[in-house]
């Protein structure tokens, strides 16, 4: 019995290790630079937030129309620019979560990643900010060093 609760007990930290990896911060210039980048006339600047520090070391994988663009932890964002029109932006943790958004020429964007606790590692959730908010939220982050864009 006592041999079962450790074979799983060690499994499940095995799990929970190559799961999770912490997210980098990115160096504090790239941080503010990209916190007051300009928007290309024929492009949108879109913002990924996780301002929530819920499952700090959980990573989530973003992807836009399939290209990888970054990875979050907690307090860490990303960004991107996309050209307009339709499309799909998707982060990956212990679910896939999903959001589909029309872009503008011109234009920012804010999306949070909203963690939840998981079953083995956390959950997620996107949500469209306003500018207000996503501004706000922005600030509480710092860049990823995962960041696709540069």
């Amino acid at each position: 019995m006592r041999r079962n609760f450790t074979l799983i007990s060690g499994t499940i930290l095995i799990i929970l290790l190559t799961g999770c990896s912490a997210v980098q911060k990115a160096s504090f210039e790239a941080d503010a630079d990209a916190k007051t980048l300009t928007v290309p006339v024929n492009k949108a600047l879109v913002y990924i937030v996780r301002p929530n520090p819920l499952g700090l070391a959980v990573r989530f994988n973003v992807s836009c129309d399939g290209t990888y663009i970054g990875a979050t932890g907690g307090q860490r964002f990303i960004y991107t620019y996309q050209d307009p029109g339709r499309h799909e932006i998707v982060s990956k943790a212990e679910n896939t979560a999903k959001l589909d958004i029309e872009l503008a020429a011109g234009e920012v964007y804010y999306i949070e990643q909203i963690p939840r606790l998981g079953f083995i590692m956390a959950r997620n959730k996107l949500s469209l900010l306003d500018e207000t908010k996503g501004k706000e939220k922005l600030g509480a982050c710092t860049l990823s060093a995962e960041n696709v864009a540069k």
